[in-house]
């Protein structure tokens, strides 16, 4: 389920700063995850476009967005 697999992400959450790439390889993988949602999966593309920083990202970011995907992925039914 996409939405405990983002509360873990946030839980993960520690310090000031995240690995860029970390945060790449876990929206691709919530990306992958959710490939038939494809609302989420365009707003995981966006997102995607749009990581700032060369090599890390500050935490805020990193937490705002997991918020907004998880209230997105919280109005998209799952597939059946």
């Amino acid at each position: 389920m996409i939405e405990s697999q983002i509360k873990t992400l946030q839980d993960q959450i520690d310090g000031l700063l995240v690995d860029r790439g970390r945060i790449i390889d876990n929206l691709l993988d919530l990306r992958l995850d959710a490939a038939d949602r494809a609302d989420f999966v365009g707003k995981i593309d966006e997102v995607l476009r749009d990581v700032p920083g060369l090599t890390v990202v500050e935490s805020q970011w990193w937490t705002e967005t997991l918020d907004e995907l998880l209230d997105m992925a919280a109005k998209v039914p799952a597939a059946k």
